[in-house]
């Protein structure tokens, strides 16, 4: 395959992105529904991206903080909340990050808004959780990888889970996926997770669908080992007969390789 295609997910996925995000929605809204009014929408910062659609079940319940997708330039909190109505169910608050889309902004500010909107969670909200799991999906598992993995400042997540990531920008540089963000050589590297110095974090999952092309494989199966020689406690899986767009359905879903592992990091 060329690196177009490689870093082209659909090529290899069961639909169409569009069919995906139209589940995407549906799902959400339908979880929406459910909760009601004790799923909120609270800012995190002065700009009207700035927010997170906030599920808590208790104070001091265990915390879900999710990433979206979309190549930094697609969807919203809004379309990823899917898990919220799951993760309430199972005793466990659930945040789901909002942040400003590509072009509209660099890369590096939406890794600063992710890093925010987590630092807002930790000190602003009533949330006292024993332990925070961050998880995000393609784009959004660079960002969580950025939020707790590659940030030295953390202090507040306590497990992971990274679906699906880019940890390597460089490789996308030469790609249309760079046509809105518009990175440098020297951006890539200061922006890789897989090029950072590891910030601990005591347990994390590093998963993707076995339909995926071998560049996303190999990125995950990479920032794997780079966690691992970095101190983490990692497990990697690769979620039998998902592709890049479905794989999150599982990411709490018991009886799942995927959802147990989730539920673990939250629960024991």
């Amino acid at each position: 395959m060329s690196l177009e295609t490689e870093y082209s997910p659909s090529s290899v996925a069961h639909h169409s992105v569009p069919w995906y995000i139209e589940q995407y929605g549906a799902k959400s809204s339908a979880t929406r529904n459910v909760l009601g009014e004790n799923l909120r929408k609270v800012a995190y910062g002065t700009h009207e991206d700035e927010y997170l659609l906030l599920a808590q079940h208790s104070p001091e319940a265990p915390l879900l903080v999710f990433i979206h997708g979309g190549y930094w330039k697609a969807l919203s909190a809004d379309e990823c909340c899917m898990w919220a109505s799951d993760a309430h169910a199972q005793g466990i608050s659930f945040a789901s990050i909002n942040y400003t889309l590509a072009p509209q902004t660099t890369l590096a500010h939406i890794v600063q808004q992710c890093r925010g909107a987590v630092h807002w969670l930790e000190k602003h909200s009533q949330l006292t959780p024993q332990r925070t799991v961050i998880s995000g999906s393609s784009a959004g598992a660079h960002l969580a990888a950025m939020c707790s993995t590659a940030n030295p400042s953390n202090s507040f997540i306590t497990g992971a889970v990274l679906l699906s990531g880019v940890y390597d920008l460089r490789p996308l540089l030469h790609t249309t996926v760079n046509d809105p963000l518009q990175l440098t050589q020297d951006e890539a590297i200061d922006l890789s997770p897989q090029l950072q110095a590891v910030s601990p974090v005591a347990e994390v999952v590093v998963a993707w669908g076995e339909h995926e092309t071998n560049s996303f494989k190999d990125q995950s199966r990479n920032y794997a080992e780079h966690l691992t020689a970095g101190g983490c406690n990692v497990a990697q899986i690769e979620v039998e007969e998902r592709d890049h767009f479905d794989v999150i359905y599982d990411l709490v879903t018991p009886a799942t390789s995927l959802g147990d592992a989730t539920l673990q990091l939250l629960l024991r």
